[in-house]
């Protein structure tokens, strides 16, 4: 969320006690609308993102694991069929995670010791590990020291076997590096070892994928194996591009004709025996005769009748000048598989992708069926990037083999009921009902269909005009609500951009850019409606939580005391850009927030996006008390901050005859006089303020 609402404070002391420094992790600590947070939930950012306790860095973490639960409850209350969707998902990535927790916490982070074993020893060895850091932070490096402990004369074998062998003398000593070398080749021997050893111990195979014969793929992919399209040409060849263009200058003439010119003019020796006669030319290939490569003409020759003339084109190859006659096109034609045969053998074994139905077994686990193609058709389906090819598809087959035997291998040692897996998958529910959640908000249909197809079929997609109605409603949905207070603003921030056309001429490209803003702005409105509505109950000590955002007013308030009271630029610019956005459809409110915007940016002396602030709000509220005030302010920062003295000078005569009698009159007058005596009025001014000094 671009603007954070909630923070947990002083949490380290109550989520982390006990004799291990972590406590029963098990051990609820809150509920956001009824669904739980745990311990184990600040354990596993801990430790997986490596974040600190009593930082920063952690609020931020907290007040994320908080607003996004209030957000997943919401989404399940709105749309409970997601439930069922979720339990599909999360069926077809259990070996996923079951991986990710073996991999990643157990081997690499744990080297398969159990966490209480890592926990004891720490406790027994505090004074080895920064006292700044919790367990949670350090447990690698318990799990490091507890295994040099465990393996301590191999240890010694390891320094003595890499001792300095140029030095005589050197004997094997303990060092850090050796230490470290020691423990980080453990761990690329587990990585190396695991995977092969699983899929034995489990009897993980793959299948060998049958590939059709030559002649099943030949008759299936016939249009693989096209000699190329062409035409049958004659042609005129000259040094002179000038003289051959004046030659055809009205390209009309019969074959005939065209023959009798090649015979008299061409300077090709060997076509013009013939009369110009090229014969068949294959589009992409040289031309023969010492034509060359003369790729330029296959273009224009396909735009041309039989009997058509084409312009003047040079040939890359010699540099030469042609005039090319079209007799007649020839189609690409299938080449017979005897001509091609090897071509379409060697495809089989090297390129060319599986065709292979949804239910072909690619993994067998004793013997028993277990990866499917439609389990690699599920991975594409997830990663819409993903290039479809035969390389890709067996890497995708090689990964679901292994995650197969690493989630085989969590499930017999318990993984799958430790709290790092329960903690992972919670996460991942949240971040699997967000991600769907966010994309209904984001494409959500709420105008009639027919107000849809009337747009459509008098402008098209506004946005993409390529897009069939069905791919376009989002955004044609999107044409009918967007609030014309982000269209203004677009359109007056960056009126530069889109002149000479007016706001209503430039409508259409306006809403390409304001679109994103109005996207963004509601979900933005919707993370910070679901935790300001979100029933929270604590269950630990000490845990403070930021108000929550009940109203527009509290919004408001909140962003005006960051500004008046705390002095922030920053969370005060936070604060009124969010508010501006999230509710641009209340006039009062956006129109606050945008004049407040440009004071804040006024003051971080950011004085372009200031003047253009300045330039929105009059432009949109003209009639508002504060539009004389905004024009006067950017007039003065685009003479004295920017020093754009022409823009100035246009800004401050509109103001003259906008606000004859303002009372800022004398000091726009004065400016203006300032401007046309380059700055010689304010150079007289300060000598006189220091005479008089």
């Amino acid at each position: 969320m671009k603007k954070a609402l909630l923070a947990v404070i002083s949490f380290c002391a109550l989520v982390f006690t006990g004799c291990n420094s972590i406590g029963d992790k098990d051990t609820l600590v809150a509920r956001v609308n009824g669904e739980p947070i745990f311990k184990e939930d600040y354990a596993f950012l801990m430790r997986v993102g490596n974040i600190v306790p009593n930082t920063e860095q952690m609020r931020k973490a907290s007040s994320s694991l908080f607003s996004r639960k209030a957000l997943y409850t919401v989404a399940l209350q709105k749309y409970p069929e997601l439930k069922e969707q979720l339990a599909v998902h999360n069926a077809a990535i259990e070996n996923y995670q079951l991986t990710f927790v073996y991999q990643r916490l157990y081997a690499m982070d744990r080297l398969m010791y159990s966490d209480d074993e890592l926990a004891f020893y720490y406790d027994k060895h505090r004074d080895q590990f920064a006292d700044s850091l919790s367990y949670m932070n350090l447990r690698d490096k318990v799990a490091d020291a507890k295994y040099i402990e465990s393996n301590y004369d191999s240890l010694k074998s390891y320094a003595y076997h890499h001792r300095n062998l140029a030095d005589s003398s050197s004997e094997a000593q303990i060092t850090y590096d050796i230490k470290e070398r020691f423990v980080s080749d453990h761990r690329q021997r587990i990585v190396r070892e695991t995977g092969p050893a699983l899929l034995k111990k489990y009897n993980i195979q793959k299948c060998e994928i049958k590939m059709p014969s030559a002649e099943e793929y030949y008759e299936k992919h016939k249009e693989a194996y096209m000699t190329p399209a062409g035409f049958v040409v004659f042609h005129v060849e000259s040094a002179d591009s000038a003289k051959l263009a004046k030659r055809f200058k009205h390209r009309k003439m019969d074959l005939g004709s065209f023959a009798t010119l090649a015979s008299r003019y061409s300077e090709n020796p060997e076509t013009k025996k013939g009369k110009g006669t090229v014969g068949k030319v294959l589009i992409g290939h040289s031309l023969p005769y010492g034509i060359g490569f003369v790729n330029s003409m296959f273009a224009d020759l396909d735009t041309l009748p039989d009997g058509g003339i084409s312009a003047v084109h040079r040939s890359e190859s010699t540099g030469r000048y042609h005039v090319f006659y079209r007799v007649s096109a020839t189609p690409a034609e299938v080449k017979p598989l005897d001509r091609v045969r090897k071509t379409v053998e060697h495809d089989l074994a090297t390129t060319v992708n599986y065709e292979l139905d949804s239910s072909y077994v690619l993994v067998t686990k004793n013997g028993e069926p277990a990866v499917r193609e439609k389990d690699v058709l599920a991975v594409y389906n997830d990663n819409t990037t993903m290039v479809r090819s035969r390389k890709s598809h067996d890497r995708i087959v090689n990964s679901l083999a292994l995650q197969l035997a690493f989630a085989s291998e969590a499930r017999e040692i318990g993984l799958d009921h430790s709290w790092e897996y329960r903690a992972m998958k919670r996460q991942s529910d949240v971040d699997y009902i967000i991600n769907v959640y966010r994309n209904k908000v984001l494409t959500r249909i709420v105008v009639p269909e027919d107000s849809l197809k009337a747009l459509y079929a008098r402008m098209g997609n506004p946005i993409h005009p390529t897009l069939t109605y069905e791919q376009s409603r989002s955004e044609l949905n999107d044409w009918f609500e967007i609030p014309e207070n982000i269209m203004k603003r677009t359109y007056y921030y960056a009126e530069e951009d889109y002149l000479p056309d007016t706001y209503e001429q430039a409508k259409a490209r306006v809403f390409e850019h304001a679109d994103v803003v109005f996207r963004n702005a509601r979900w933005d409105k919707e993370v910070v409606t679901s935790w300001g509505t979100a029933k929270v109950d604590l269950f630990a000590d000490n845990l403070t939580l930021l108000p929550q955002e009940w109203s527009v007013d509290l919004a408001v308030r909140s962003a005006d005391s960051f500004y008046t009271q705390a002095k922030s630029l920053e969370k005060a610019y936070l604060a009124w850009s969010g508010i501006r956005d999230r509710y641009a459809d209340i006039d009062s409110v956006a129109k606050r927030a945008t004049f407040e915007l440009a004071h804040v940016y006024s003051d971080r002396e950011e004085f372009d996006k200031a003047q253009r602030e300045y330039r929105v709000f009059y432009r949109t509220w003209p009639d508002s008390p504060d539009a004389e005030k905004a024009m006067f302010s950017r007039g003065f920062i685009l003479n004295e901050n920017l020093h754009k003295n022409d823009e100035a000078l246009k800004v401050f005569e509109e103001f003259k005859k906008t606000y004859p009698k303002s009372d800022l009159m004398e000091s726009v007058d004065w400016l203006v006089q300032n401007i046309k005596s380059n700055g010689k009025l304010a150079e007289d001014l300060m000598k006189k303020i220091e005479s008089e000094e």
